[in-house]
């Protein structure tokens, strides 16, 4: 027996995609900011910042430049992961990936950064940018807009 002949696919159609929603990128952001919090400890502890007391960091002037610091590892973090693995460790746990929003491939280091960026911009405005996820029909928060991704779940 023949195996009947493709059907061809109308132009224009598109799979069904599925948008990580705001909940679960919300405990993935709250893993990911446990792992940065032990990893920035870790960090500080070996460059001889005790963590412990703020008075002591205050008086050192350290407090500022451990705040800048874990910025820093924060981006590096974020970025790296976004650019390497597609996702950070905490959105890796959930099956989520961060693709182009037009074209659905991986992100290069630019998007990454420009990401990573619209993150903060997100987070310090009230958190307004982040929350948008939860209304926006393709699930985009300010950062994704910005750099023009999406957040996709397998």
């Amino acid at each position: 027996m023949q195996n009947p002949p493709a059907i061809p696919q109308p132009l224009g159609f598109a799979t069904q995609i599925n948008y990580a929603g705001f909940w679960i990128r919300v405990v993935a952001y709250i893993i990911d900011a446990i792992l940065l919090g032990i990893i920035g400890a870790i960090i500080l502890t070996v460059l001889g910042v005790n963590v412990t007391d703020v008075s002591s960091q205050a008086q050192n002037g350290r407090s500022q430049g451990a705040g800048a610091f874990n910025l820093l590892v924060a981006f590096v973090y974020f970025a790296g992961l976004w650019t390497v693995m597609g996702a950070s460790l905490g959105q890796r746990i959930f099956g989520m990936r961060i693709v182009d929003a037009n074209t659905g491939a991986p992100i290069g280091f630019g998007k990454a950064v420009l990401r990573a960026l619209g993150l903060y911009i997100s987070f310090l405005v009230c958190f307004i940018g982040v929350i948008w996820v939860a209304f926006d029909a393709r699930k985009q928060g300010w950062m994704d807009k910005i750099a023009g991704t999406v957040v996709v779940r397998a």
